[in-house]
């Protein structure tokens, strides 16, 4: 994978040899967001194996050396590329065209030695809010564990620099989840860039008013996804409105951290896949797909509290 962190080279400090980690390196027997708790145990056949080459080798070939050949690719067969990255986006390659999809890859070029001046040579009033939440950011994953550790500071370096970058922003809680998952498939200065290309919105509309004072957008987007509940899932929407349940109580995070903060680790993947390719309509998309695949369960809980 392209700069994915392992167990050996994350210095996971109170980590020990008897601790098992997941494919994606979070620990077993922690409740985070390790997949393990939330599917069953997938043995990989000799098929799965070849069907998964013969994935990459499509991708390579789209790709081409360093991302080559995207541009040429998008232009001439858009529908296919869009079509290969619904179906997932091959996990070794994910980082790369997570760059080339969001317009980061082309920031970074045009930047050189931005990153590392913001790094070194500024400073920022979010230093000491950023250091407080560090250790919150994916507890359960080796990479992020040590203390100060070669994760924490990668972290850190990357939500500072944007702190000083976008001082209108600075630093907001919750942006230290989609740094660290950016972290994972890619190195510090294209997790920087990555992340500016989503607040400043280099493909998609800007996302920065998440982080603004006040969370405007965050405001825009709960006041729509209601609206769309009550429209597309009118007996969920009547519940809410009658328990007095509004979206600020329960997708929040969904917006401020692109389902990076509490979903399936496997699925959040799939679905930034899919977000950094057509844009926020994602968000709201999988919402609405969650909550109308909840929606008997929720009808019956707020029913068996009006009986009791």
């Amino acid at each position: 994978m392209s700069r994915r962190r392992t167990e050996n080279d994350s210095e996971p400090g109170p980590v020990t040899s008897h601790v098992q980690v997941d494919r994606f390196g979070f620990l077993k027997q922690e409740h985070g967001n390790s997949p393990e708790r939330f599917s069953k145990p997938r043995t990989t056949s000799s098929t799965d194996h070849d069907r998964e080459e013969r994935k990459v080798r499509k991708w390579r070939k789209m790709i081409g050396v360093g991302g080559s050949d995207w541009k040429h690719y998008v232009r001439r067969k858009p529908n296919v590329v869009r079509r290969r990255i619904r179906k997932g986006i091959p996990d070794c390659l994910r980082g790369l065209v997570w760059q080339l999809i969001s317009g980061s890859r082309d920031l970074l070029l045009m930047n050189p030695g931005v990153y590392e001046q913001l790094v070194i040579y500024e400073t920022s009033a979010s230093e000491l809010d950023i250091i407080r939440d560090i250790s919150r950011t994916f507890p359960s994953h080796v990479f992020f564990q040590k203390r100060h550790g070669p994760g924490q500071r990668s972290l850190y370096n990357v939500l500072k620099a944007y702190s000083v970058y976008d001082r209108d922003v600075g630093y907001v809680q919750g942006m230290g989840f989609i740094a660290g998952l950016l972290l994972l498939y890619m190195s510090e200065e294209d997790a920087f860039w990555l992340l500016v290309a989503l607040l400043k919105g280099a493909v998609h509309a800007p996302m920065e008013g998440l982080y603004h004072a006040g969370l405007p957008l965050v405001q825009q987007y709960l006041f729509q996804l209601e609206s769309l509940v009550k429209e597309l899932i009118p007996k969920l929407g009547e519940h809410f409105t009658q328990e007095m349940i509004t979206p600020s109580m329960y997708a929040s995070q969904w917006f401020i951290t692109v389902f990076s903060y509490s979903f399936p680790f496997p699925l959040a993947l799939r679905i930034w896949d899919v977000f950094l390719s057509e844009g926020v309509k994602i968000v709201f998309k999988v919402s609405l797909a969650l909550l109308k695949y909840c929606q008997d369960e929720l009808v019956s809980e707020f029913s068996l509290r009006a009986v009791s």
